[in-house]
């Protein structure tokens, strides 16, 4: 692929972002934000509320992470807004925007990773003046550091992950194609690979850290065995239409072998480690609408939920089965976050992207 091919790619994927320093200048409605049930989805509470006495109702979210040693302390990346934090459940969020400006109060947050050891490790994939950056804090978003700059404008960081076993060892993936590997925290990096492709998400097997997934804007999904050093393309999935371009992937934590794709095709499901691939039996057509979030719960891979407009789908038998639940809300959900502690506990996020 040429450069400026490549720069046509790229450049629709996070143009977004450079009209985001106004995040309210057009969007009346108050719809947005992030929504919680406490019931698996069959009552909605909009949460919302800032501790200087606004709200973000008028707030796209991009990312929901929740702290792996309480769930009660939950991270918003936002579009145009910077990061939040909740210590009790969203009841009342606050702007982890720092003195220094490392961490821009109008910047989009699209990618927020917790140290599952040392969860005042936290790591954040940005888009802020006008460029990607990776911040890191080490006590829990009071301070930040940015400790990567994508080398050209307008391209972010779409990807943050760390390894199960060695929370030192760090992965980032760019809009630039870019995934790259720190061994100390964050504090220096390497590079791994240069796809030609923006990255849209990165997973590593929760059992064996050694096999890795790169999901791309139009080229499918990427395999490694063995950190990076070879690829593989998990072929079987062009043989679905408008499934290369990935919206969301997640893997099975209990059974690493199966994976879950969101696309335009719909909610792809593959049980052996990507290299074939079934669609799941859900109750809306393929390309309809496009599958933005899946999330399964932790505990029993056999509830499985979906977000696809504005509705959640639920599976309580694998996915042979679904029960739609309508939000109030006229926008898009973009994250969905299922709490470990209470898999009736569910936060989503709203955003004004288009579909």
């Amino acid at each position: 692929m040429t450069k400026n091919h490549l720069l046509t790619l790229i450049l629709p994927t996070v143009f977004f972002a450079a009209s985001a320093v106004t995040p309210f200048a057009c969007l009346p409605e108050k719809d947005l934000g992030v929504y919680k049930t406490f019931d698996g989805g069959e009552n909605w509470e909009q949460k919302v509320a800032i501790s200087k006495g606004s709200d973000l109702s008028q707030t796209s979210i991009l990312k929901i992470a929740l702290d792996p040693q309480d769930s009660k302390i939950v991270y918003l990346g936002t579009r145009g807004a910077g990061l939040f934090k909740s210590m009790d459940g969203g009841e009342l969020w606050y702007s982890l925007a720092d003195r220094d400006g490392v961490l821009n109060k109008l910047g989009n947050v699209i990618d927020i990773a917790i140290d599952p050891k040392n969860s005042n490790n936290v790591y954040v994939g940005a888009y802020q003046d006008r460029y990607g950056v990776m911040l890191r804090s080490n006590d829990a978003g009071k301070h930040w550091e940015e400790v990567y700059r994508t080398a050209r404008d307008r391209y972010a960081v779409f990807g943050v992950e760390i390894d199960p076993f060695d929370p030192s060892l760090i992965y980032m993936a760019t809009a630039e194609g870019g995934l790259l590997r720190s061994f100390d925290f964050g504090k220096t990096w390497k590079m791994i690979k240069w796809f030609d492709d923006v990255i849209i998400g990165l997973k590593v097997n929760p059992q064996d850290s050694r096999i890795m997934y790169v999901g791309t804007n139009n080229r499918g999904v990427y395999k490694t065995f063995d950190r990076g050093q070879n690829w593989q393309k998990l072929e079987k999935l062009d043989e679905f239409p408008e499934a290369q371009s990935i919206e969301t992937l997640v893997i099975n934590q209990k059974n690493p072998d199966i994976i879950y794709t969101g696309s335009k095709q719909g909610f792809l499901k593959s049980v052996d480690g990507g290299l074939t691939w079934q669609r799941l039996n859900i109750i809306i057509p393929p390309r309809s609408l496009i599958v933005q979030s899946i999330a399964l719960d932790k505990n029993n891979s056999s509830l499985i939920y979906y977000a696809a407009g504005n509705a959640i789908y639920h599976s309580q038998d694998g996915g042979q089965s679904w029960k739609m639940y309508l939000v109030n809300s006229t926008r898009t959900i973009k994250a969905l976050v299922i709490d470990p502690e209470n898999s009736k506990t569910i936060y989503i996020g709203m955003t004004s992207d288009p579909e």
